[in-house]
């Protein structure tokens, strides 16, 4: 089994890497959604915050305000920082849970840990290597924009409230550049996924 440690910034088109990986028969650990569970009615995450943040970020049927909650953590960096300590907490112990039972389970192929913020806690340490997907900035406007229906003000924002690509490029150990058509973005993905399987025998 080999770790592969995904990341990449908001409009850089990661989740479209994620999505051709998994068809390419990679197995993929997907932080968001441990992270949506954890925040979901009932989610480990839920008392944490509530000690945290009070029962104002909550709903009166108990569950979270995920709106209130971004207003809240988009406009002040330590309750950010706070949010986001509890939910990578459950992210990473997960993690582990899941690649034990892979092991146990003498699992062979590769795993993909698709974590927006892989670098910004130290996750990489975790993982055999890191790939991180990057796109030409009015690239990743535009595809916010349109998807999100965001102000380009507003993604600007976003962006500009992430850990910088050019950090994030010098922390991996390779870039994926999603600035141009599907065919080449996933040559990019084949050739590291070729290099893998041939190293590791897979």
């Amino acid at each position: 089994m080999i770790i592969v440690g995904l990341t990449g910034g908001i409009g850089s088109g990661k989740s479209t890497v994620s999505d051709y990986l998994k068809r390419k028969g990679c197995l993929i650990i997907d932080a968001d959604e441990i992270s949506r569970a954890a925040t979901a009615p009932g989610g480990p995450a839920l008392e944490p915050i509530l000690r945290e943040f009070g029962a104002g970020v909550f709903s009166e049927d108990g569950t979270l305000d995920r709106k209130k909650m971004s207003e809240i953590v988009f406009s002040d960096t330590i309750s950010r920082n706070k949010l986001e300590d509890i939910v990578v907490t459950i992210v990473i112990n997960e993690f582990h849970a899941q690649i034990e039972h892979l092991k146990e389970e003498d699992y062979k192929g590769i795993v993909v840990f698709d974590a927006p913020l892989l670098f910004e806690f130290g996750m990489e340490k975790y993982v055999d290597e890191s790939w991180f997907v990057t796109a030409s900035l009015e690239s990743r406007v535009s595809r916010v924009v349109k998807r999100d229906r965001m102000t380009r003000g507003e993604v600007m924002d976003r962006i500009n409230s992430q850990m910088p690509s050019w950090e994030k490029e010098k922390l991996a150990d390779y870039t994926i550049n999603n600035s141009f058509d599907l065919k080449w973005l996933y040559d990019q993905i084949d050739s590291l996924l070729y290099r893998l399987k041939s190293k590791e025998g897979i």
